[in-house]
């Protein structure tokens, strides 16, 4: 309500302008009242259309108003009118026309979810289907995801394999799970180092340097890391373990974590000398014995490799140590058999 009687007073200040221009003609005083009456009905017309204006238009208020006065004023008559459309017009709510460029994509058929009760393979029937390209290629993406639920060690290999696929999907989504997985033990590796330069407690020393040497052999575990870059994450690893060990020289895990990274960089009697002083350290011969064993097997100690199966042989193992200690242990059933 109030900005219309603004609107009043304003165009009755300046037809009182105007019609004293007209009627007293060109009097030396009529030009100062004239300029006070334009000046204050611009005032008036400017705080009114400043009331008209959208919330959005009317801030800063001190420079918005400045500017309708300004409008107004410095165009007498026609000035007025053309501010006084304009904020009308302005206050006008227009319709809101929002348009959407974008079209509902369907989800592809292979995201799946792997609690699916649907989603249950073996590991054999997975490399069945992904290997067999006459298989479609919906049914080889589902196993392609189900690896995600398999353990690194067994199911980075099979994505390896799936790189060079002539399918583009599963190239694609064989590339994205092994970057998945790279990125992620990479980040844990950041995380793990900006912790160790900012600490000087040796217990979190300790720990940090652990994590190190397990998260870089957990990439060439995993099988994520291939040619140069599996060498410089085997020697990061046994850096860091080394420097562990300097830390806890009887640590029975780190000796055994030692061990292994020696012989995968072909450092077979270090190797051997390290998995020992694990036993000695209290770790049970059955966590260490089957790695000595595989380092007398590649150095083609074959009675070494007996002799230390035989020991084995009372303890409880997987079916596959199980039968390698049938075949080596006991060779003369074999022989009576054919």
């Amino acid at each position: 309500m109030i900005k219309y009687i603004l609107i009043a007073l304003a165009l009755a200040l300046e037809a009182s302008g105007v019609g004293a221009v007209s009627h007293f003609g060109g009097a030396g005083w009529l030009s100062p009242l004239f300029l006070l009456l334009h000046a204050a009905a611009s005032a008036l017309l400017a705080v009114a259309g400043w009331h008209f204006l959208p919330r959005d238009f009317r801030k800063p208020r001190v420079a918005v108003l400045f500017l309708l006065f300004n409008f107004a004023f410095f165009v007498p008559v026609l000035g007025i009118a053309g501010m006084l459309f304009a904020v009308v017009v302005a206050s006008i709510r227009r319709r809101e026309v929002v348009i959407q460029p974008f079209a509902t994509v369907k989800l592809p058929e292979f995201v799946l979810s792997l609690r699916d009760t649907e989603m249950k393979y073996s590991q054999g029937g997975i490399k069945s289907r992904l290997t067999q390209t006459s298989v479609p290629t919906p049914q080889r993406l589902q196993s392609l995801l189900a690896l995600q639920g398999m353990p690194p060690r067994i199911s980075s290999p099979l994505l390896q394999d799936m790189l060079g696929d002539s399918s583009d999907d599963i190239r694609l989504v064989a590339y994205g799970l092994l970057d998945n997985r790279e990125q992620k033990i990479t980040a844990q590796i950041h995380r793990e180092l900006v912790s160790l330069r900012d600490t000087e407690n040796p217990e979190m020393k300790l720990m940090g340097l652990r994590h190190l040497a397990e998260l870089y052999w957990e990439m060439i575990y995993a099988g994520l890391a291939q040619g140069d870059l599996r060498t410089h994450a085997l020697n990061q690893a046994l850096q860091y373990a080394d420097s562990a060990l300097e830390l806890t020289p009887q640590d029975a895990g780190l000796l055994l974590l030692k061990g292994r990274i020696l012989h995968e960089l072909k450092r077979h009697e270090e190797a051997t000398v390290v998995l020992n002083a694990a036993i000695k350290q209290g770790l049970p011969e059955s966590r260490v014995l089957p790695y000595i064993v595989e380092i007398a097997f590649v150095r083609r100690d074959f009675a070494t490799v007996q002799r230390l199966l035989e020991r084995l042989s009372q303890s409880q193992l997987t079916p596959i140590m199980q039968n390698a200690i049938r075949f080596w242990v006991q060779p003369e059933h074999k022989e009576s058999a054919t």
